[in-house]
């Protein structure tokens, strides 16, 4: 039966047996007949239809005002490196496609076409298409501007959105002296007129514009000056540390009077404002203390008032006056309390050791302790009234922080894009300016002097008018004073000098004393010498401050850098080259700063020429920015004038460079002015004949997407990592001074506090 059916349906079975050939050899046979059958080279390569030479749009844009389109180039490259000839798509003699004919077409069909591929999880990633310098200079010059009708909004949306606004939302944190003064008469207008209800939209917008210029330019300043302007604040953080550390000590060792415990805290506090500014008319009777006379005032032991002139409208001035009713002893001078006891002015006893003639403290009377209340609510209130670092730098940080993980999902969901990687390249570089917000949130100086005005609001009469507090000049009604107070804050890169300068203030107040109750000449106050020794910063301190400025500065810039290196491209080109220029200048302010603020290194046996009280110290050399000696010098010319024309112009210079890499290069990325032929290609060739250098224009290559896997998501995750963990520091720094400082300022008045020779006559409370 089986044979008998084997034998009807033998044709049938045969046919079965030979279907898998049969197949095979239709597959085949399918194939070569589409390779074959070309008619032309857009019917082999769809995207060639309707190709031509001029872009469409020529006519409207020129290239070299951002007509470019490097699409329609890959496009042309494409078109020259195919022909078909019999059916055949065949390359030309001038290819420039990295993939055979073969291999073009399969992975166009899967979609990787090199002009317009993207990441389809395929590492592979498209045909690379690389053409001579010389034929794109020729073929393609100018620059592609950036336009979202046509697909790029990855160039400019990012890194504004992204990147650049949140970097306003940190520089509106950052404190500063002066800010562009805007029209008052824009905000008071009469609206009892009918012309006042036309005008007011107009004085709004106007008004508008004036404070987005204004912070623009704030922007630019922080971008041109961010070196100094972090070492400045690291180097005054660092002094606010040290003399919290000499107070702790000194506390403990029961060595410091009350008055001098207050008078440093105030320092901490008041730092950061002038310590010398122009009298202020009206100011003489300040200089008079109003607690000149003490219940226990006895004529053995005087107040000495020289006429010691002190500045009337100095804050120095005014904190000597609060800490006034505080001290334990008599005035040495006017306004200076003695530290120590002084001996019996009436005793002629030679060398006299006599207890009796020993200065007794003055008591503390119910006055006095209402008088450690005030202050001690004073220091608190100063310190309490500050922003705290979460509300003023971690709000932003996060927001900062959320832009960076967007983009770094971007980036995941787009390996190979070369817009996305330039976008993380300049988040990096932006990083600057959320390191400057954080520096200078955690400083314990207040950013508004009118914390301390308020403070001192009893000593001064009715307010004063605002143009009472500087001289007028035309620079002053443009750029106006960024607090209506009678003190004023240094410039964040002045600030850490500012400081020292306080503290050098009190010690060369109190450097001297007498010798504790006996009789002899004056002495050398040792606590004194050991606050100077705290805060006088040497190689060990600089060591440190420099490095954590350096790595403030250095982490965004070397990230930013690795990644514009490693985008296609590799090598330094104009978005890499730009923020080498920018570190370049910052590098340069530093060693301006440095010049300028740090001072002359301590005396030594060598090179006793460059040190402290040597022939560059005579001749000023490192105080290059001190104008006021210079106005007062009778010759014109002379070395410090050279040093000071010397740094200024350095300034500048490196202040330019560092406005124009930042806010000129985000421009140009912004529009678009880097997608050019000149960018394509390496820095190290555009001074010399470069028409042989082979550039790839296609889109989503094996090395975008190995690049990306290798730096630019490492690059991306350390940036993100390494912010969060500067501002948690700095959180956590600052919460700790904070938390210092309330305790010292607790334990103001406490008898377990005082020194023995006070404590004895110290009434408890």
């Amino acid at each position: 039966m089986m044979d008998s059916l084997f034998k009807s349906h033998y044709p049938i079975f045969i046919l079965l047996a030979l279907l898998p050939i049969l197949s095979s050899s239709v597959a085949t046979n399918s194939s070569q007949h589409s390779q074959g059958n070309f008619t032309s080279l857009s019917d082999a390569v769809p995207q060639l239809s309707n190709l031509t030479y001029l872009l469409p749009t020529a006519h409207k844009k020129s290239p070299s005002l951002g007509g470019q389109n490097f699409t329609h180039c890959c496009l042309l490259a494409v078109n020259a490196s195919l022909e078909v000839i019999g059916g055949y798509l065949r390359k030309t003699e001038t290819d420039y496609i990295g993939a055979t004919v073969e291999e073009f077409l399969q992975r166009s069909e899967d979609g990787q076409f090199p002009c317009t591929a993207t990441w389809d999880g395929d590492i592979r990633g498209a045909p690379k298409v690389s053409v001579p310098a010389g034929w794109l200079e020729s073929t393609c010059p100018g620059w592609q501007m950036s336009d979202s009708k046509k697909g790029h909004e990855s160039q400019w949306i990012t890194p504004f959105v992204g990147f650049l606004l949140p970097s306003v939302v940190f520089v509106l944190t950052i404190p500063r002296r002066r800010k562009l003064a805007v029209w008052k008469k824009l905000f008071v207008p009469d609206f009892s007129q009918l012309i006042s209800w036309i005008v007011a939209p107009f004085a709004m917008i106007l008004a508008g514009i004036f404070v987005c210029c204004d912070t623009i330019i704030w922007l630019a300043t922080c971008f041109a000056f961010a070196s100094p302007m972090i070492l400045s604040g690291i180097y005054e953080a660092y002094l606010d540390q040290k003399v919290i550390s000499f107070l702790t000590e000194k506390t403990a060792n029961l060595r410091l009077t009350l008055d001098m415990r207050a008078r440093l805290l105030f320092v901490i506090l008041v730092g950061n404002l002038d310590l010398d500014p122009e009298q202020i008319r009206g100011d003489e009777e300040l200089v008079i203390l109003s607690h000149g006379k003490h219940s226990d005032d006895n004529e053995r032991w005087p107040n000495f008032r020289p006429n010691t002139y002190r500045n009337p409208s100095s804050p120095w001035t005014h904190i000597e006056n609060l800490v006034s009713p505080l001290r334990s002893y008599r005035d040495t001078a006017l306004g200076t309390p003695r530290q120590w006891p002084l001996h019996d002015v009436k005793c002629t006893i030679p060398n006299c050791t006599d207890l009796y003639c020993k200065e007794v403290p003055l008591q503390r009377s119910t006055f006095v302790r209402k008088e450690i209340g005030r202050t001690k609510t004073r220091l608190r209130t100063m310190l309490a009234t500050q922003l705290s670092f979460g509300s003023s730098v971690g709000s932003p940080v996060v927001f900062f922080l959320g832009a960076f993980s967007f983009t770094l999902v971007t980036t995941l969901a787009s390996l190979g894009d070369e817009d996305t990687s330039l976008d993380l390249a300049f988040g990096m570089w932006y990083m600057i300016i959320p390191h400057i917000s954080i520096v200078s949130g955690l400083l314990l100086a207040g950013n508004n002097p009118n914390t301390l005005e308020g403070v001192m609001a009893l000593e001064f009469g009715d307010v004063e008018k605002k143009e009472s507090f500087e001289k007028k000049h035309w620079l002053n009604s443009i750029f106006e004073l960024a607090y209506e107070s009678r003190y004023r804050p240094k410039w964040l890169w002045e600030r850490g000098r500012s400081k020292q300068d306080w503290i050098d203030r009190v010690i060369s107040t109190y450097e001297v004393r007498a010798p504790s109750g006996r009789r002899g000449s004056m002495v050398s106050d040792e606590d004194m010498a050991a606050l100077r020794v705290a805060t006088t910063l040497g190689f060990t301190g600089w060591t440190i401050v420099l490095a954590l400025t350096l790595l403030l500065m250095g982490v965004p810039f070397i990230l930013a850098f690795v990644v514009s290196f490693f985008t296609p491209q590799v090598g330094v080109s104009c978005r890499s080259f730009t923020i080498l220029i920018y570190a370049i200048a910052q590098l340069c302010q530093v060693f301006l700063w440095m010049w300028a603020y740090a001072g002359p290194p301590s005396e030594g046996k060598f090179f006793t020429f460059f040190r402290k009280g040597g022939f560059l110290d005579q001749k000023g050399f490192f105080t290059p920015i001190n104008i006021k000696t210079l106005r007062e010098q009778k010759t014109p010319w002379s070395l410090p004038t050279l040093w000071a024309l010397i740094w200024f112009n350095l300034a500048m210079l490196f202040g330019l460079g560092g406005v124009m890499s930042t806010i000129g290069g985000t421009m140009m990325q912004l529009m678009g002015v880097y997608t050019s032929s000149k960018c394509s290609i390496n820095a190290s060739w555009w001074t010399r004949p470069h028409e042989h250098i082979i550039v790839t224009i296609s889109k989503n290559s094996a090395l975008e997407i190995f690049d990306a896997q290798k730096y630019w998501i490492p690059c991306a995750i350390t940036a993100i990592l390494f912010l969060g963990l500067v501002s948690f520091c700095g959180w956590w720094y600052q919460r700790r001074l904070r938390g210092l400082f309330r305790n010292l300022v607790s334990e103001l008045g406490s008898p377990r506090t005082d020194r023995e020779d006070i404590r004895a006559v110290v009434v408890p409370f």
